[in-house]
């Protein structure tokens, strides 16, 4: 777990008042929260500990951010790839060409992505464990993205 974690209040409220929601019916949070997360939520919900529990839930949170933030960029690339090349071949273009190019690299980097699906979670991951070695650009990607 990242010893620095970005706070976003509405999520920590939403959490804290789905934790007392839930908190009266102990079996039924446990449950549900363990099929949601996993065993390493349960230890923290056994000792009744919301403060670790809302630290784990930011966590994900800022992971799953930095998760679509990345295959973000990846698509991008993908996307600007396909548009140089369309502007190679095409040469001159208009306001016009640029507007349906533009959605048709949107498509086909949209379609390439998924059909490197796990070379692009590799990628993925592979760049999100450069960042946890970089954790002040990790911030900074997760606070101005």
């Amino acid at each position: 777990m990242p010893s620095k974690i970005m706070i976003d209040a509405d999520f920590i409220r939403m959490s804290i008042k789905e934790l007392e929601r839930f908190g009266a019916e102990e079996d039924r949070v446990s449950m549900t929260y363990k099929a949601i997360m996993g065993s390493a939520l349960e230890a923290d919900l056994e000792k009744g500990s919301k403060k670790e529990t809302i630290k784990l839930l930011l966590a994900m949170g800022n992971l799953n951010k930095l998760y679509f933030i990345v295959r973000s960029g990846i698509m991008t690339l993908i996307s600007g790839l396909a548009f140089l090349v369309a502007t190679i071949l095409l040469g001159t273009i208009g306001a016009l060409q640029v507007v349906i190019i533009g959605l048709l690299c949107f498509i086909i980097s949209l379609f390439i992505s998924r059909l490197t699906d796990r070379l692009t979670i590799r990628g993925t991951d592979l760049i999100i464990r450069f960042l946890d070695k970089h954790e002040s650009l990790k911030e900074k990607m997760l606070r101005n993205l």
